[in-house]
């Protein structure tokens, strides 16, 4: 790309009224490489003032009058861009760091999402009052899917103070064409699928004003039955099946082998969208997302943005229990085909110059698809399919600000020019040379407000994120040989993550005197208490323990203290009822013991029985203090069966607040074929 020295028109005389008086509202960026994104060009040496929340000069720098009180930011050798916009989002409030702070980290100052909520109105409202940061957001009412009773009438009940409407898959042609005349009447922007019994020769005469994945397009492709009366879960595997069906669809295949007749649709179908003028969403990234979650899992997992997914969805991935993997089981070699065709298609829209506007689906939780960096990638794909680094820009700034412009009546962001939205990201390296230059920013301005990059690396830090989530555990505990041992206890809170314990890869240990002698292999899994479990030889050093946890990629820390080390004395076990050995006739049989002789604090006692030959434990008390006896309750010991059992003596009630604890011998009793 060639340097341009085009200088900007200013009208001072008009500015003055401005109010640009108020100096402290102003940020000045000066020395910048300015791309404009009015024309493919780069302006040097340019400055660019900021008020409030709006562009109010450009020019210059050596002829711009900066304020003696405004901010400055140089940006000497850097880029001044527009900030880009994801227009097909799904905005969640379950993600473990903010998706809002995910986009602007990204540089993304606009997003759409395509299925409101009446939290994102109050998000949208906040952030464009200045009181919450992020990016600007379009909201879409919830989706209506189609086969909701009175579907149509949905569209007029749903409009309330939502920027657009958004229909899906699953509406009846009659239906259809009610909903699209009720949003015409109110005026309201549509966006959605093209529904199976429709087409898009349907929706092309009904008006709708825009497609939400290039993907509804490769529908068009496939010849079936469109008037077949299925039930919305029907129609997907029906499609799918004829798809199949009409194409030879394997991994080897290569989109060039299609045959000429589907060549000929396909041009024909990017001659219609041109005729029709219908902006498409791209959303590319999730079929590019499905091939590598399909054939490269390893490769999947270990892309660095997976570390912001829910960690729900890497578990339910880990397990194979994912959206995609459950969608394509038996049909794998499809989602290459599918790739492949909707690259192809988009590709050929863009030659044809249908208006292409980007999204990439981002922030359901259900994909795998990352808010802010799936940008990127769409981006990068777009380049590749053919795209011009410009134009791949211009899909999320300038074709995005005239979706806006239909569906709000306003214009103001995409370009840097007098009057828009102060929407910038500050690269080093000329993003029309390399789309991947836009990665490495300097800083980014949403709606006025600057933000550098020391500020969007530390909140989106990996160090925030909760990893896999554990309570981590240091006993000193008095061995009945009167040896003393350092307990080691990995609890796994909540739901199990992934494939417990295959999942779990290392497992480190670090205390006040530096790395305990303890690794993944020195750990059982105890299955029953959702556990790890460890030992060593010794008393555990006074201070403060690290956990460290990882899996296939999962990582999680805890900390755990030791602050007093206390020689509970053993019980003895020689005083115990029922004797070593005894035959139980009773139901509900007696167990006692002698107290531990410690008298500076409370104890508190555990009764445990465990079956005879295994780990498997049959029955325990809690932890009760001063407790010398209990009676189990019926059923919990078989008749004939043999068992186990032990007293621990500890001071606290709190399993993860015991520091010390002393267990006894084990006895051993057989309960008797018929009880009583």
């Amino acid at each position: 790309m060639k340097f341009v020295k085009t200088y900007w028109l200013i009208v001072p005389s008009f500015l003055a009224l401005m109010g640009c008086g108020e100096e402290e509202r102003i940020t000045a960026f000066k020395n910048v490489n300015l791309v404009p994104m009015t024309e493919e060009k780069i302006v040097e040496y340019q400055a660019v003032l900021v008020k409030g929340d709006r562009i109010f000069r450009v020019g210059p720098s050596t002829e711009m009058n900066i304020p003696p009180k405004a901010r400055v930011i140089d940006g000497k050798g850097a880029y001044l861009m527009p900030g880009l916009a994801d227009m097909h989002v799904h905005l969640r409030d379950d993600w473990p760091l903010s998706q809002l702070d995910m986009y602007l980290a990204n540089g993304v100052t606009t997003i759409r999402d395509l299925d409101g909520r009446e939290f994102m109105l109050q998000w949208r409202d906040e952030v464009s009052a200045g009181k919450r940061s992020g990016p600007a957001i379009f909201v879409a009412a919830p989706i209506i899917y189609g086969y909701e009773k009175k579907a149509p009438d949905l569209v007029a009940e749903r409009k309330s103070g939502y920027d657009c409407i958004k229909l899906y898959s699953y509406f009846s042609n009659e239906d259809y064409q009610k909903a699209m005349q009720i949003a015409k009447t109110h005026k309201l922007y549509t966006v959605g699928h093209i529904p199976f019994a429709v087409g898009l020769d349907g929706i092309i005469s009904a008006g709708m004003d825009e497609i939400a994945h290039v993907e509804e397009l490769s529908f068009e492709l496939i010849d079936f039955d469109r008037s077949r009366n299925l039930k919305p879960e029907a129609w997907l595997p029906y499609v799918i099946k004829t798809a199949i069906q009409q194409n030879n669809i394997s991994a080897g295949f290569d989109i060039k082998d299609i045959n000429e007749n589907q060549k000929r649709r396909i041009s024909t179908l990017a001659n219609k969208m041109r005729s029709s003028n219908i902006p498409v969403c791209t959303t590319l990234v999730v079929d590019k997302v499905i091939v590598q979650k399909l054939f490269e899992p390893e490769v999947f997992l270990a892309r660095p943005q997976n570390m912001y997914l829910p960690q729900a969805y890497k578990q339910a991935f880990i397990q194979g229990k994912e959206k995609h993997q459950i969608q394509f089981k038996g049909i794998r070699d499809l989602a290459p085909f599918k790739y492949n065709l909707d690259k192809t298609l988009l590709g050929e829209l863009h030659r044809a110059g249908v208006p292409i506007v980007l999204g990439t689906d981002a922030g359901s939780g259900g994909m795998g698809i990352v808010p802010g960096f799936s940008l990127h990638d769409e981006l990068r794909i777009l380049v590749e399919i053919g795209f011009s680094p410009y134009e791949a820009i211009a899909t999320a700034t300038v074709n995005a600000a005239k979706v806006a412009a239909a569906m709000t009546g306003k214009n103001d962001f995409g370009t840097i020019e007098v009057g828009k939205r102060a929407d910038f990201i500050l690269v080093d390296k000329n993003p029309l040379e390399d789309i991947a230059h836009i990665r490495h920013n300097r800083g980014v301005m949403g709606g006025g407000e600057w933000y550098e990059t020391a500020y969007l690396q530390a909140i989106v830090s990996p160090d925030l994120i909760p990893g896999i989530p554990f309570a981590g555990i240091i006993k000193n505990v008095h061995e009945p040989d009167d040896t003393f041992r350092t307990y080691v206890g990995l609890v796994m809170l909540g739901h199990p993550i992934g494939n417990l314990p295959d999942d779990i890869e290392t497992i480190t240990l670090t205390g006040p005197e530096g790395k305990l002698p303890l690794g993944r292999k020195d750990f059982t899994w105890m299955s029953q208490f959702n556990e790890f479990w460890g030992s060593i030889p010794g008393s555990p050093a006074l201070g403060t323990y690290t956990f460290s946890v990882t899996g296939r990629s999962m990582s999680g820390k805890a900390t755990a203290f030791q602050t007093v080390n206390r020689p509970l004395p053993v019980l003895n076990s020689e005083m115990f009822s029922p004797i070593d050995g005894e035959l139980l006739s009773s139901r509900t049989p007696t167990f006692s013991w002698e107290p531990i002789e410690f008298s500076d604090i409370p104890i508190f006692y555990r009764l445990e029985i465990l079956e005879a030959h295994s780990e498997k434990r049959a029955y325990a008390t809690g932890r009760i203090r001063n407790m010398l006896s209990h009676k189990v309750p019926n059923g919990n010991l078989k008749p004939g069966q043999t068992y186990r059992w032990r007293v621990w003596a500890m001071d606290s009630q709190d399993g993860l607040e015991v520091q010390n604890r002393s267990n006894s011998n084990w006895k051993t009793i057989t309960m008797a074929e018929n009880l009583k």
